[in-house]
């Protein structure tokens, strides 16, 4: 079995390309995308209301699973400490602090909108925004990792991570061109997601090789595909919901 570093130094697997393909075909055809790409902008406002409640919680989410999943793993690989406070602290740390970025820019994006962020935090009461389907994606992406046995192994809360960088990769893919219309604070939040630095490792990809790392086996597709599909369709579910 290799070990550790040798597994996190791994080349991702080709699979993940498709993965993220059929994740981009879901958001492509998801209705209340059609409807924003169509023009509709009350459309627009209702995606910045509806998916508030996650954005705002998860950089303290993240905060969250730092934690757990260094307690978690420094007690497994006690010879890798140092390994784990320079890469998996410092990737989790630096995942969150862009977060807390997003979510000023999700803020920016709103307020182009003419939504400020008493607006966004009416929920229910503001386009009747979902909140009990937008918590079913907390709850599960949240779902705290067990320290002791393997109820939910870091693997698989890392994986959630990514699928939320995924989804709002795509999202933002979609949606870029259209937001352009409000101007250039309105689309910040979509560049963020979709440009990254050159010859600079993505978090997305830092925290695929964590996932596949503590994992101890080869990376599975169709286990891999599972995951990030589920939140994938958390989040479709809670669009598509009738405003």
């Amino acid at each position: 079995m290799s070990s550790l570093i040798e597994r996190f130094n791994t080349p991702l697997p080709s699979w993940i390309y498709e993965i993220k393909k059929e994740v981009r075909q879901k958001v492509m055809r998801s209705r209340l995308i059609l409807d924003c790409r169509e023009g509709n902008d009350e459309a627009k406002k209702i995606l910045m209301i509806r998916y508030w409640p996650f954005v705002d919680e998860f950089s303290e989410i993240i905060r969250r699973h730092q934690l757990r999943i260094s307690a978690r793993e420094f007690l497994k690989y006690k010879s890798l400490s140092l390994f784990l406070l320079d890469t998996v602290s410092k990737i989790l740390a630096d995942t969150r602090e862009d977060e807390k970025d997003h979510r000023s820019l999700w803020i920016d994006t709103s307020l182009a909108l003419s939504l400020n962020e008493s607006d966004l935090y009416l929920r229910e009461n503001y386009y009747g925004a979902p909140e009990p389907e937008v918590y079913k994606i907390i709850e599960k992406v949240d779902e705290s990792v067990s320290i002791f046995g393997n109820k939910t192994p870091s693997s698989i809360v890392l994986l959630r991570l990514v699928a939320v960088e995924i989804v709002a990769e795509a999202i933002s893919h979609e949606l870029l061109v259209v937001f352009n219309d409000f101007g250039e604070n309105a689309i910040k939040l979509f560049k963020a997601h979709i440009y990254h630095k050159e010859n600079v490792m993505s978090y997305e990809e830092l925290v695929f090789r964590m996932a596949f790392a503590f994992d101890h086996k080869m990376p599975e597709k169709h286990k891999t595909n599972k995951v990030i599909q589920e939140i994938t369709d958390l989040f479709i579910e809670a669009g598509e919901l009738p405003i």
